[in-house]
């Protein structure tokens, strides 16, 4: 008898898939992949590099299958990304077989992202693990063009067991000579890939793996792509990038898509590949004719969101263009626009995840990088990105109940979340380069599945609880005529002709099998089996549909709080519960049960905080109040298994104070007493004391803080804050006193420095502009000026300068110094006014008969103790301080 496996897995780790088939996501613990073909140069070298992220902690090893390089360990921390870098030795250039298959396999579960890149020519895919591979799968690539000759598109099937048979129907020729349409075996090794290549677009290539000898297919890695291609209107400036994506099983394939417009870009292609003929689809309401749809494929451009619809299953593809690209049918460039082509699968509305840890790369050359997101409108108040809420959303016009963001983000590491289910792509564009892929995939077989109906809820479940009755249903998209149950691989029960429930979902027949009666566990991981006769083409006429699952135990809740608290402060509730080491899988807290029920505060796992300290502010009371807080806790891999707990707790009513409002001041202004609306308490910060009294001349200029603290009788306290601002006062500096001559001016050299300031110089007397920082003094006498200066905000400082006016020396040219008193001496008007003057005097025989410096003690007419005799001396004055010499005769008259 042959047999098919379909292995389905439920263990959450760096994202959460909503939906009631929770465990066939893109997280797992086995993953292959290859260095597909790529373009490879001396100038363009070739590399490859995988992101694995984790929500716990773990470690794994990267093993090539022919053992070319040694195995390559690697350690993840929660919620970050590791880097490995493959060697070349992994390359695969041309079309063959080859013993080159990448495995990555890790002791708790990751995700995987890839990524080929060089200079300018860049891929990324997301991985699928090895859990969730299907069978049959069809290539999607996009036409083949490029601006290089040697481009190709191109496939790559991964084995991931011994004695793999596949069976590949190409689509085009294959560089190989294997004609189009003609099908052709390949027999794999576990690791071994086939890579096929073509110069043409090998969309519609169907890959399939057959029945073996011992009746059982074996699941298989396909990947899709080029080595390097141009997307858009062919022409010189037709730059070109590679595609590297993996192939989605059609059995994950879904009906309702939402498509975003590439962050940046002018316009996308997409690609609508359907899996089966007479498939009616829709675009925004309207119905595409079959005639469009040629080859399986109906193609469109756009540059809004769309809504797209099928009563078939269907994979979306969305193709980012060459770099200039403008929609319409001209070849116009925009030299504005940056990028290249990508292709990225999107994944239906049927499969959404609820949070995912993500790299937003920066190889090779990206400049900016993207995350878009759709999410149910009534769920996108919840969305946070790297743990902030995230309120830029925007409505899709042809579906309401939907929204969805083009979030910039910077190059590495982010984690996305929600309490809905969401899909999100990353991706990034630079100068003639991209990448994209979609950051997490739910990949679980929507028509065919085992799980568990809860008899009192009627929900349908992947995993259960201790202790719980659960009713065990299979449903399968063909009526069947026997079910061999068995249980932990041990056969329990057949079931010849058994009764199946037809009814419909999606325009699909299905068919619902239930197990005998109820069934109870206790904690721990276990497998159902059904083996069931199937019509299948592929894979014989026996299908094994397996179905692993997890019973988790129920947490003991519980929760402490303070013993004193007060509405004003943050109330603290610990979480005390008792659950098994890695089981709580959500916690959510109601603050206010009795009034509020609908209101609850989520945090899922990755969210839980490590002190297990969850914190609240009540608000404004006027009396103390109960509240009834309420948490549940969660366990299990799906949060199925919850619990709760309520206390009731008083919290008391919290001060209220302020402090009166003060007007900005200067630092010489002066104290200021401060005044609190409420009295006893005691105020802090720099320049205050703890009476209020503020002091600018201690604070100093700048901005601070003033603190007022109170506490209340019930020990609630509150504080009160008032920034005062102290502006500073101007630097002035009016200058050194100054000597002027009579007659003439000069320039009052102050300096100042300040904010907004303006001058004065009083008097004005004797200058030019008394406004002016430096006016022109012209004084005819000694003149005390002072400067004020004054900042825009008030702020005053003065200094002052002497202008010292040096009037010229009134020289008479004879005295009388007979004793009589009157003109006695030879008297200089002012003279003494100028510092270091002398005074030289001469006979006619030119001998010097007097001689002094300074003259404050005028001459006499003696010399040498006698007076001189009656007649006409010779005088040189020389004043100094700028002024030139005089000279003349003095006549003494006796």
């Amino acid at each position: 008898m042959r047999a098919l496996r379909v292995v389905i897995t439920f263990v959450l780790v760096c994202c959460s898939y909503l939906g009631f088939a929770q465990g066939t996501s893109s997280q797992g613990k086995e993953f292959w992949t290859a260095f597909m073909s790529h373009i490879d140069a001396k100038d363009q070298i070739s590399k490859m590099s995988l992101y694995i992220t984790a929500d716990e902690n773990t470690s794994g090893k990267v093993e090539i299958a022919d053992n070319s390089f040694p195995a390559i360990p690697f350690n993840v921390t929660a919620r970050q990304v590791t880097i490995v870098t493959i060697p070349k030795s992994a390359f695969l250039k041309k079309e063959g077989k080859f013993l080159k298959g990448l495995h990555i396999i890790a002791e708790k579960k990751i995700a995987v992202y890839a990524h080929i890149y060089a200079s300018s020519v860049s891929g990324a895919t997301l991985l699928l693990p090895v859990a969730v591979l299907g069978k049959t799968y069809y290539s999607i690539n996009y036409k083949q063009e490029a601006n290089v000759s040697d481009a190709y598109s191109s496939f790559m099937i991964v084995a991931t067991e011994d004695n793999t048979t596949v069976e590949i129907t190409p689509s085009q020729q294959l560089l190989g000579e294997k004609p189009a349409g003609q099908t052709f075996p390949v027999t794999l090794k576990k690791g071994e890939v086939y890579q096929g290549l073509s110069d043409k677009d090998l969309t519609n290539t169907k890959i399939r793996s057959i029945s073996t000898a011992n009746g059982e297919c074996k699941k298989i890695a396909v990947f899709s792509g080029s080595t390097k291609i141009g997307i858009g209107c062919h022409d010189n400036n037709f730059t070109s990038d590679n595609l590297f994506q993996q192939v989605y099983p059609t059995t994950a394939w879904g009906i309702n898509y939402i498509t975003i417009p590439l962050k940046s870009r002018n316009y996308d292609i997409f690609r609508v590949f359907c899996s089966e003929p007479n498939t009616f689809l829709k675009i925004n309401g309207a119905v595409i004719p079959p005639a469009s749809i040629q080859n399986n494929v109906y193609e469109f451009s756009s540059d809004i969101t769309n809504n797209i619809t099928a009563n078939k299953p269907i994979q979306v593809i969305q193709y980012a263009v060459t770099q200039g690209k403008v929609l319409g049918n001209g070849c116009q460039f925009d030299s504005r626009d940056i990028g290249d082509p990508e292709m990225i699968y999107l994944n239906p509305l049927e499969q959404t995840l609820d949070h995912v840890t993500l790299y937003s790369a920066r190889a090779d050359s990206i400049i900016n990088n993207y995350i878009n997101v759709v999410i149910r409108a009534d769920k996108a108040a919840t969305f946070k990105l790297d743990g902030v809420p995230y309120t830029k959303f925007v409505a899709i016009l042809n579906n309401q109940l939907y929204s969805y963001a083009q979030i910039p983000v910077s190059a590495g590491t982010h984690y996305i979340s929600a309490d809905g289910g969401f899909n999100a792509i990353a991706y990034g564009f630079g100068q003639n380069e991209s990448y994209g892929y979609s950051a997490g995939a739910n990949l679980r077989n929507l028509n065919e599945y085992i799980a568990f109906e809860n008899p009192e809820t009627n929900a349908i479940q992947l995993n259960g609880c201790t202790n719980e009755t659960y009713k065990l249903q299979l449903v399968l998209p063909y009526p069947t005529t026997k079910i061999n149950w068995s249980f932990n691989n041990i056969p329990i029960l057949q079931i010849p002709n058994p009764i199946g429930i037809p009814f419909q979902k999606d325009g699909k027949t299905l068919y619902r099998y239930e197990y005998p009666g109820t069934v109870q566990y206790q904690k721990g991981s276990y497998n159902y089996t059904a083996t069931v006769i199937a019509p299948d083409e592929d894979c014989g006429t026996s299908r094994d549909i397996d179905f692993d699952f997890s019973i988790t135990d129920r947490a003991i809740p519980g929760f402490s709080y303070g013993s004193n608290l007060c509405a004003g402060d943050e109330v603290i509730i610990h979480d005390d519960s008792q659950a098994d080491p890695g089981s709580v899988s959500m916690i959510k807290i109601c603050y206010d049960f009795v009034n509020h029920p609908e209101i609850f505060e989520t945090f899922n796992k990755s969210e839980i905080p490590a002190d297990g300290n969850y914190r609240h502010l009540y608000g404004p009371l006027t009396a103390p109040t109960n509240f009834t807080v309420k948490m549940i806790v969660y366990t299990g891999e799906d949060a199925l298994c919850d619990n709760g707990i309520e206390h009731v707790i008083t919290v008391n009513p919290s001060p209220v104070v302020s402090i009166n409002a003060v007007n900005p001041m200067c630092q010489a202004g002066g104290a200021v007493q401060l005044i609190a609306d409420v009295k006893g308490g005691t105020f802090s910060g720099t320049g205050v004391n703890s009476a209020g009294l503020f002091d600018p001349a201690i604070s100093g200029p700048g901005a601070f803080t003033i603190t007022y603290h109170f506490i209340a009788q019930n020990s609630c306290d509150a504080t009160a804050e008032r920034i005062i601002t102290v502006n500073p006062l101007p630097a002035v500096n009016a200058g050194n006193d100054l000597v002027l001559l009579e007659g003439e001016s000069v320039i009052l050299p102050a300096t100042a420095s300040g904010n907004g300031l303006s001058y004065e110089w009083t008097p004005a007397r004797g200058l030019d502009n008394k406004n002016a920082l430096n006016p022109i003094s012209s004084a005819i006498e000694d003149t005390f000026y002072k400067l004020t200066v004054t900042t825009d905000s008030g702020c005053v400082a003065t200094d002052e300068i002497i202008v010292k006016v040096l009037k010229k020396p009134l020289v008479v040219n004879a005295f009388t110094p007979n004793g009589d008193g009157v003109n006695d001496t030879w008297n200089i008007k002012y003279l003494e006014t100028y510092p270091g003057n002398t005074v030289d005097i001469y006979n006619r025989q030119g001998e010097k008969v007097y001689s002094s410096v300074g003259y404050a003690s005028p001459w006499d007419g003696r010399y040498k103790g006698t007076i001189l005799p009656t007649g006409t001396y010779y005088y040189i004055i020389n004043p100094k301080n700028g002024r030139k010499l005089i000279s003349g005769n003095i006549t003494i008259i006796k």
